[in-house]
């Protein structure tokens, strides 16, 4: 699969990133453009996308960080996402307040699942499903 980078909104520069649409919990109408993030270690989503897709939240594991200049309170959930053909389960890391336009695929929910290219002189990202996954 091959993805062009994208602008991500809210950001200032007009730079181009690695971002895709994934779609959570099979809401095909609704992908939501994420950025490929090679330092994070878990996949960082906006809790209002848990509630859109009705996943409960309650009883999951909680966490405190900094990201991005904020700090956030975050819920775990393993939850289904889907890039293009490709369906895995991941654990995600649902976050309140979450004041960005886009979500963050990190190593552990994104990475491991994908062998990925990123070829930032054309702009594009090459995505492959991991033999080993």
């Amino acid at each position: 699969m091959r993805f062009p980078f994208k602008e991500l909104p809210g950001t200032s520069g007009d730079y181009l990133r690695p971002a895709v649409p994934v779609t959570v919990e099979g809401i095909a109408r609704a992908p939501q453009l994420c950025l490929l993030d090679t330092g994070a270690l878990h996949n960082r989503f906006a809790a209002w996308v848990a509630d859109a897709a009705g996943v409960d939240l309650t009883g999951g594991d909680e966490e405190r960080f900094a990201v991005g200049g904020f700090v956030t309170a975050a819920r775990q959930a393993s939850v289904q996402l889907t890039l293009g053909e490709v369906t895995w389960e991941s654990s995600v890391w649902f976050c309140d307040p979450w004041p960005l336009a886009f979500h963050l695929l990190g190593q552990e929910g994104f990475f491991r699942w994908f062998d990925v290219r990123v070829r930032a002189a054309v702009y594009e990202v090459e995505l492959e499903p991991e033999a080993s996954a």
